[in-house]
């Protein structure tokens, strides 16, 4: 081989890109911004957002329906405006886990197509970066949620006439309600982020974010009932994430029978607990490890 023609094509080769982490990089502001424009490019993200809704509405109207064909009326028919507005948002269960898969993507797919170098090249401040992306995702997601929550109330308010239309601010029972789903669901979202940035796989992520929602309880409900209802596995039942998001959102309601419940305060702090472990390690995992 020709030793001019391979020097030439060695000074030709681009050499790689290594992020220099001494260096700013965008602003957080931009970063966010950017981060935002990928949620909005994202196919994925629009679709969960649609069915999100879709499914919201769908519930409430199903809930409201039934209980104005079936139950108004009838000795049944407590006419308490917060239960009824409390059944309307049984579709925020479906929100954590659509939502929640989205935040598991967000950061998978980055992973996924090897784009997860070009952030970092554009923004060399990893803790920076994963910030970015985690505000970018609240923001979107708590949209798409108080969407849902208002667009259910209305379906709700439409059909029965118990729940008013400006209940939703106008009754404090029902707005703290509303606004304790809202955090449940971000709060998810955000746990289903952590995750995904610890695992490094979609599959994964969302496989585990669905233990936790669903499997735990399951389990332990299953323990419960065979140690008929020993003390440390209803601790376990009480400080599990889905019956602290039902103490959270219901203020002490939704307990199994002859369980003490825990304040709305205490229920919001464990549900903190449980979103922080995933992103906490998450960010360590990120920061740590080659991407």
């Amino acid at each position: 081989m020709n030793p001019a023609l391979h020097t030439a094509s060695a000074a030709e080769r681009p050499s790689p890109v290594v992020a220099d982490p001494d260096r700013d990089g965008s602003t957080f502001g931009g970063a966010v911004s950017s981060e935002l424009l990928k949620l909005a490019a994202l196919r994925t993200a629009w679709v969960l957002s649609v069915i999100t809704l879709v499914l919201g509405v769908l519930v409430a109207g199903s809930a409201a329906f039934s209980y104005q064909q079936f139950t108004a009326g009838t000795e049944f028919d407590t006419g308490e405006p917060l239960q009824l507005a409390s059944q309307g948002m049984t579709g925020s269960y479906f929100a954590m886990i659509l939502l929640g898969a989205l935040g598991v993507l967000t950061i998978t797919t980055e992973y996924a197509s090897g784009s997860i170098r070009s952030s970092v090249t554009a923004v060399p401040q990893r803790s920076r970066l994963l910030a970015a992306k985690a505000l970018a995702l609240a923001a979107w997601t708590a949209v798409v949620t108080a969407a849902m929550i208002l667009l259910s109330h209305i379906v709700v308010a439409l059909i029965t006439e118990p729940v008013g239309m400006t209940d939703v601010v106008a009754d404090a029972g029902i707005a703290g309600m509303y606004a304790a789903t809202w955090a449940s669901v971000v709060l998810t979202v955000l746990m289903g982020f952590g995750l995904g940035t610890l695992l490094r796989s979609s599959a994964g992520g969302i496989v585990m974010l669905a233990v936790i929602l669903f499997v735990v309880q399951i389990a332990l409900t299953i323990l419960w009932s065979i140690t008929n209802g020993a003390d440390w596995t209803q601790t376990l039942l009480q400080l599990e994430y889905m019956s602290l998001v039902g103490q959270f959102t219901e203020a002490g309601d939704g307990q199994m029978p002859g369980m003490e419940p825990l304040a709305r305060w205490q229920a919001g702090l464990g549900i903190l607990v449980w979103t922080a472990v995933p992103v906490l390690a998450g960010w360590m995992s990120f920061l740590r490890r080659d991407v």
